[in-house]
């Protein structure tokens, strides 16, 4: 049949993503929905994320944190890969949500609201690649107030496979989150536990990556807690499937010890 595919034969994609967080006071995270008809996780809400560019080895980065990556021995590692992580991160965050992590130099001038919704639209269309973009207003993409917190690898299966590095920020500026109305038609800000009863009830589609990050969240009461609780923590736990319930459980957690390795693989630091 035509819609066929061999699913050995899926190539994995380097992609990122963005936990946008804020306080309001309660501790939120920004929350979108994929249109139905995307091929992968059509209807699902995510955050903000996407594929890794060619042009995102290019860029430079500022700030970005010196962390040990995990699962490095299991393919040769580019030595631009780290960078252009953060990049792809940045700029997709920039497409999907509106919110821009840049810095300018001292004497360039900040854009304004309608200036980034503009350049915003033509980055979309395709007409303005990001790194004109960021030149045109001499800004360096801007990883300080990023921290890696996970990298997972889509299971083999689908037909497509992305190996994702999660990231999280605090939000530079909630104001202008907004979804793109193409490739998301939704958007929400909310806190995790509301995310996690919307999934209970079937009001919202995750994916096991973005809930098992959503439940990692929720035990942290405001955007310090989770940076405090990161600082702290700096490395990776192997995540396990559990076997009848297919819950993603981390060291500590009941069942783990007698869980399924290799059928998520996922590491995760939150």
């Amino acid at each position: 049949m035509a819609d066929e595919f061999d699913p050995a034969s899926v190539p994995i994609r380097p992609a990122a993503t963005v936990m946008l967080i804020r306080e309001t006071p309660a501790l939120e995270v920004l929350m979108m929905r994929r249109h139905a008809k995307t091929v992968f996780a059509g209807g699902m809400w995510v955050f903000p994320g996407g594929a890794v560019d060619p042009a995102d080895f290019e860029l430079e980065i500022h700030g970005q944190d010196q962390i040990d990556i995990p699962g490095r021995t299991e393919k040769p590692i580019n030595p631009f890969e780290d960078r252009a992580y953060y990049a792809a991160a940045i700029r997709e965050c920039f497409e999907e949500s509106g919110v821009l992590m840049a810095t300018s130099s001292a004497l360039a001038t900040r854009p304004t609201s309608n200036a980034l919704v503009e350049a915003r639209s033509a980055l979309n269309a395709g007409s303005l690649p990001f790194n004109e973009m960021l030149a045109t207003w001499s800004m360096t993409p801007d990883a300080t107030a990023m921290q890696l917190v996970a990298r997972w690898v889509t299971p083999l299966g689908s037909p497509r496979r992305f190996d994702a590095r999660f990231f999280i920020t605090a939000c530079p500026d909630s104001s202008q989150a907004a979804h793109d109305d193409q490739e998301l038609v939704d958007s929400a800000w909310m806190t995790p536990q509301s995310v996690l009863d919307a999934f209970a009830s079937g009001d919202m589609d995750l994916m096991t990556p973005t809930l098992r990050m959503l439940k990692n969240l929720s035990q942290h009461e405001s955007v310090a807690d989770v940076f405090s609780y990161l600082e702290a923590h700096r490395n990776f736990e192997r995540v396990r499937v559990a076997n009848e319930s297919r819950e993603l459980l981390l060291p500590g957690e009941a069942g783990y010890d007698d869980a399924l390795e290799n059928v998520e693989t996922g590491w995760v630091r939150l």
